[in-house]
């Protein structure tokens, strides 16, 4: 089969053409809108295209495509249904924007947190003179950047939201949840779930809240069985990862958002036995049986050393801890290729030097 990844540049598009290049089964080609030097020093793919996803949609002629990037999702969504494995425009649209997905709490110990669209830091300093509140994008397939966190009484950040209100980015206000960060993430075909595993955030970047630097392994029945329902309830089909914020007090989760896409910390899903590329194109291609029962192996830890922890670790003075790169259990994504490497390593001293 002939299959097209986009977003070549991205960690989760690398794990995904690493692990179908080791299977070896079929014609993989990646594309990006920049430069695909990087990548390509990696040497995955049959060949890697510069350009939009039309352009290389046309000169490829895939047969299949994985979309990473929230961007290529809703391309895909919108002209290429027939070549992905994808949810309806609908539920899509739930998940795309942050605001839709108050619907959700229709269902059994969802807790998705108030949440309010804005237009000028007059609602936001109204809205949160009496909570902690996050700021983000209302859809990152059109505008994406890292939350940024409004505290009780102060305006630290209003220079930045406002930059994003004047630049016409839709924003969305939302009381700020405490807890540890977890995910359970899956393919899933018509609102069955395929394969999946869940994990919980040990670090991540900015140390605020952010991507996933490290994490691990674990298993919930509970987050299990309220992402079931969020499946079902959408029909979903595709990738899917369901973010969370655990209250260990409370016993209680919280969900954050929905990513509709392949997430970054996907190297930890093969580290744990899993294979969500070769899953996708099987749920594609095939009749599956959904998956209830776990099959993937706790207690697995991943760190993504040059792609923030590090930095992580510098910035808050935890250095210590880099230890636990090598203990048993321990993974990262270190030395898949010595060119790669430097250039992170570069990226992670500049930042360390940086304000």
């Amino acid at each position: 089969m002939r299959i097209l990844i986009t977003d070549a540049n991205y960690k989760n598009s690398i794990a995904i053409q690493r692990e179908l290049y080791k299977d070896n089964m079929h014609e993989v080609f990646a594309t990006d809108k920049e430069a695909v030097f990087f990548t390509k020093r990696l040497g995955y793919c049959k060949d890697y295209i510069v350009g939009n996803l039309e352009e290389s949609v046309k000169q490829i002629n895939p047969e299949f495509i994985i979309p990473v990037g929230s961007e290529a999702v809703k391309i895909c969504s919108e002209k290429y249904r027939e070549l992905c494995l994808i949810p309806t425009k609908e539920s899509l649209e739930i998940a795309l924007n942050k605001d839709k997905m108050l619907i959700l709490n229709s269902l059994s110990n969802v807790n998705y947190p108030e949440c309010k669209l804005f237009s000028n830091l007059e609602e936001l300093r109204l809205y949160s003179r009496d909570k902690n509140c996050v700021v983000k994008s209302s859809n990152e397939s059109l505008a994406k950047f890292d939350p940024l966190y409004v505290k009780l009484g102060s305006e630290s950040e209003f220079e930045k939201i406002e930059k994003y209100l004047s630049g016409g980015v839709k924003l969305l206000m939302q009381e700020q949840v405490s807890g540890v960060g977890r995910g359970f993430f899956c393919i899933a075909k018509e609102g069955k779930i395929i394969s999946y595993y869940m994990h919980q955030r040990i670090r991540e970047i900015p140390i605020t809240g952010g991507s996933s630097t490290a994490a691990k392994s674990i298993f919930c029945e509970k987050m299990f069985y309220i992402s079931k329902q969020i499946i079902e309830y959408l029909n979903w089909s595709g990738p899917l990862m369901i973010e969370y914020k655990y209250d260990e007090t409370k016993q209680q989760y919280y969900l954050i958002e929905l990513n509709p896409k392949f997430w970054g910390s996907l190297d930890l899903s093969y580290v744990v036995g899993l294979n969500f590329g070769k899953t996708l194109i099987e749920a594609y291609s095939n009749k599956v049986e959904e998956q209830i029962e776990k099959k993937y192996e706790v207690e697995k830890k991943f760190f993504w050393v040059l792609d923030g922890d590090l930095l992580v670790l510098l910035k808050t003075g935890k250095l210590y801890k880099i230890k636990e790169y090598f203990y048993k259990d321990s993974y990262t994504n270190l030395f898949e290729n010595f060119f790669v490497d430097s250039i992170k390593l570069i990226w992670t001293i500049k930042k360390i030097f940086s304000k």
